[in-house]
């Protein structure tokens, strides 16, 4: 997860707690997220050797305080980003 703004600096790899067929949601205690904000997306993420992730663009929703810091961030994901190669949208 990263902000699509250039003037907003963080990459953070955060486990899912829920995922739907266009949304994401997830735990973070980064303050910088609001609703509405456009963020770029990778998921399915993996780390291990020849994974082949793959980058959406995507839209705060919602935005839950979940107390002791921790925040409850729904993402919507709005279209995949294909950077060159002859893949299709589906």
């Amino acid at each position: 997860m990263r902000p699509s703004d250039a003037h907003l600096t963080f990459d953070e790899i955060l486990p899912t707690l829920n995922t739907a067929r266009d949304s994401v949601y997830f735990i973070s205690k980064n303050t910088s997220y609001a609703e509405g904000m456009r963020v770029f997306i990778t998921y399915p993420y993996s780390d291990a050797p020849g994974s082949l992730n793959r980058e959406s663009l995507g839209r705060v929703v919602r935005i839950e305080e979940l107390g002791q810091g921790r925040r409850g961030i729904a993402v919507e994901v709005l279209m995949p980003i294909y950077l060159g190669g002859t893949e299709t949208l589906r």
